[in-house]
């Protein structure tokens, strides 16, 4: 049964909690990795889709995740943060099922529409997902104490990348056989949409298991009377200083990591001509680094603090992009370095959320939660339009300075080092 009737979650209650929070992550992340982005990407190529429309598949779930903001008066309305997370994480999981047959060729009149759909549904997915994760990194605060919390979401890290990593070989492995081997009694273009369809069909089924551990998960009842959460809560955490140094990073981040995203997937797919299975190994080799780093990581965090690890993870990650300048059709393997160098995110994808939680002043974090991703998420979605924009202009072009897209992203996420020297490192106030 979901909750506990305890104040404060007992030993034992943690860690049963702390077991069922990686059954959730390693479960969600396998749907997860059978159902990506650059999946959908391909879906969308197979109806010719340019940059701008790429763009709107990559930008289009933040925007409208900024939805997200409303997560704090949803849950206080319900009044139980753990059945919000649940019914939101399930209803997400329901319309990535229907999206795959939904936008088959020959199921809508014409490809515009079905393109629009696709792009409308991705979104929809996305916001019921991410209104359940703002839910649920308030529930993941309950789970463990401050002082070991970066170690806990370093293992958890591991476990959804793991479950990534099996997810995206699985799916490019099974498109690459069913195009390429398998003798399917389809049309070409039905036979190339299956092998992409139901890789995501069976991605969403697996999410929806994710939902049962979930459903187990102890954690401290709200505290409020259900209905009652004014806007002032909403907006608390901005007035921590420590919060707001870490949102001036988030947004900076945000803005010249979307800056660079379309031009990065449309160059390896149209300029580069990588399959999605090549794809799919290089991201996978990347998660496995992180998996070896995280709980590592996670263990340099609790001890040392942020800055030093986040600021080296900025630095190697906006090195990666260098190695773009030098890929071409015939030696594309130069975009293995990046995906090398990339691995270096796993120091700001335990980073960033151990100091959100840590930095924030309400003691449910959910107003936090909110804020944080929908700013920021906004962020990086205005820029990944207008990286869809710079694609079909420079594109176009008879010598497209795509070398210059790439080296602009290293300096400008370079910069980001100045905003996380200015980060405060906060002083535990109290114990979880």
């Amino acid at each position: 049964m979901i909750g506990s009737n305890a104040n404060r979650l007992t030993v034992a209650q943690r860690r049963r909690a702390m077991r069922l929070a990686y059954a959730n992550a390693a479960l969600w992340a396998i749907g997860d990795g059978l159902a990506s982005t650059l999946l959908i990407i391909y879906l969308a190529s197979h109806y010719g889709a340019g940059g701008l429309a790429i763009s709107l598949i990559i930008a289009a779930p933040r925007l409208v995740g900024t939805l997200r903001l409303a997560a704090p008066w949803m849950i206080a309305w319900i009044g139980d943060r753990g059945r919000f997370s649940v019914g939101m994480y399930a209803l997400g999981a329901a319309v990535l099922l229907a999206l795959p047959p939904l936008t088959a060729p020959g199921v809508l009149p014409n490809r515009r529409l079905a393109l629009a759909v696709l792009v409308g549904m991705w979104s929809l997915y996305h916001l019921l997902e991410y209104l359940g994760t703002a839910s649920l990194w308030s529930l993941l605060g309950d789970v463990a104490p401050a002082r070991i919390r970066g170690r806990f979401i370093g293992r958890r890290e591991r476990w959804l990348l793991s479950g990534r990593i099996a997810g995206m070989l699985a799916a490019g492995s099974f498109a690459w056989l069913w195009n390429g081997r398998l003798a399917a009694p389809l049309g070409a273009e039905q036979q190339r949409w299956a092998g992409y369809q139901i890789p995501a069909c069976i991605g969403a089924v697996l999410m929806l298991a994710a939902v049962i551990p979930l459903m187990r998960l102890p954690y401290v009842p709200l505290t409020r009377p259900p209905g009652r959460f004014s806007l002032a809560e909403l907006f608390a955490p901005l007035a921590s200083r420590p919060f707001r140094r870490l949102m001036w990073y988030g947004c900076w981040f945000g803005l010249f990591n979307g800056i660079t995203q379309t031009t990065q997937r449309k160059y390896a797919i149209d300029v580069l001509g990588l399959s999605l299975l090549l794809s799919q190994a290089m991201r996978a080799g990347m998660r496995l680094g992180q998996i070896a780093l995280s709980p590592t990581v996670g263990r340099w965090i609790d001890r040392s603090g942020h800055r030093g690890v986040m600021i080296a993870s900025q630095l190697l990650v906006a090195a990666g992009l260098l190695f773009f300048v030098s890929a071409t059709p015939e030696q594309w393997w130069w975009v293995i370095g990046a995906w090398v160098y990339w691995t270096a995110y796993v120091g700001l994808n335990v980073g960033l959320p151990n100091l959100m939680l840590k930095a924030s002043p309400d003691a449910d974090f959910s107003s936090a939660a909110s804020v944080y991703f929908a700013l920021t998420g906004l962020c990086f979605a205005a820029s990944a339009i207008a990286s869809g924009v710079l694609w079909d202009v420079i594109s176009t072009m008879p010598s497209p300075p795509f070398a210059w897209v790439f080296v602009g992203g290293w300096l400008a996420r370079s910069l980001g080092v100045v905003f996380l020297l200015l980060l405060i490192e906060p002083v535990v106030r109290r114990s979880k």
